[in-house]
């Protein structure tokens, strides 16, 4: 028996699919799973964004408070980013790491 169900498309819009629940289901999960990645994609980014801007800010900073703050921050920063790679791997995107250092030149070998 046929029924009709929700999927959410590619830019997180429900619709309405008809058919098999099963189908409808997994194209739901694949649909979250995508918007995850995308979310994760984009927390990803920024810290690495973070990285580049955090020492330059160290080097312009007025007090030593305010260096001491930043070190932290960015002791921090790197830890979420080895969390995110860690992610990243444990879902099978890690190519999403690759692609970034291919893009912006990074690499794990110097830091």
């Amino acid at each position: 028996m046929k029924s009709t169900d929700t999927s959410i498309d590619k830019k997180g819009k429900v619709q309405e699919v008809k058919g098999n629940s099963d189908k409808a289901t997994t194209e739901i999960k694949q649909g979250c799973r995508n918007i995850f990645v995308d979310e994760l994609k984009e927390i990803y980014f920024a810290e690495k964004a973070l990285m580049i801007s955090i020492p330059i800010m160290i080097k312009k900073a007025a007090t030593k408070e305010l260096v001491t703050a930043l070190t932290i921050h960015y002791n921090f920063t790197k830890d979420h980013i080895k969390r995110l790679e860690d992610i990243f791997t444990s879902i099978g995107e890690s190519d999403i790491v690759t692609k970034y250092e291919a893009m912006y030149g990074t690499s794990k070998s110097l830091k």
